[in-house]
């Protein structure tokens, strides 16, 4: 009898989460809330992609001068359009990246940068704070690179997959307000309690890393390196002249 009732019951559980699962998928909202309206019917005389006055990203046609096609996100701000070889990237107060290109109405690929929308605040929050390096294209714009006070991360413009990423030490911030694109590195300070440092990061990851200041306290065996030919706690003496 029990084993009856049990089959009975497990077609009923199975019916009962598939009618479930295909509530939940008719319910969902739209990923990330777009809003794409195509202005008209041909896209490729579209060559430039514009912030509209509703915080929308407007392309237009370079013939006429008259929108195409445009997407927004709404509740989400537009911050800024960055192009970077060919595509051109939104960047949104959420802190999500928006990949497009002005002849294709539609969206290559969304990034969500984790403290990206943090980040944004406080520079809304003190306008008079130098922006520094938001986002920077390298590689002639094959990757680029988003910088925040706790993440350095670096994209692929194609399709946006992350290439490396980089993480302060505990008790460190990244201060991209004062970074600077040098060449094809961003260099940015990055302020420490104990000791801070200049980074500079590419395409790959961080190059290269500069101690700047003085620990607070060193460990035994944790000092500084001598210079190559010394020992520590000896200086060098001059031999004196052989007599001729």
């Amino acid at each position: 009898m029990r084993t009856a009732l049990l089959g009975l019951l497990t077609p009923l559980v199975l019916l009962g989460a598939l009618l479930l699962g295909a509530a939940v998928r008719d319910h969902r909202p739209a990923p990330f809330g777009d809003d794409l309206v195509a202005r008209s019917a041909g896209t490729d005389s579209a060559d430039a992609l514009r912030p509209g006055t509703d915080h929308s990203v407007l392309a237009y046609d370079h013939r006429d001068g008259r929108p195409v096609w445009s997407y927004r996100r709404p509740g989400r701000t537009l911050v800024r359009l960055v192009g970077v070889a060919g595509t051109t990237v939104a960047i949104w107060d959420d802190g999500m990246l928006t990949g497009m290109t002005p002849g294709q109405p539609a969206v290559r690929w969304h990034r969500f940068v984790p403290g990206l929308a943090g980040w944004l605040a406080e520079l809304d929050r003190t306008p008079a704070a130098g922006r520094g390096v938001l986002l920077a294209p390298l590689d002639r714009g094959a990757d680029f690179l988003v910088l925040t006070p706790g993440l350095v991360v670096t994209y692929t413009t194609a399709d946006g997959a992350i290439r490396a990423d980089t993480l302060p030490p505990r008790g460190c911030s990244y201060d991209p307000g004062r970074a600077r694109l040098i060449g094809d590195t961003v260099v940015v300070g990055r302020p420490c309690a104990a000791q801070g440092a200049v980074e500079g990061f590419g395409g790959d990851g961080r190059r290269w890393r500069l101690l700047i200041g003085r620990p607070a306290a060193t460990a035994p065996g944790t000092g500084p390196v001598p210079a190559a030919g010394r020992r520590p706690g000896r200086r060098s003496a001059r031999r004196p002249a052989r007599p001729r």
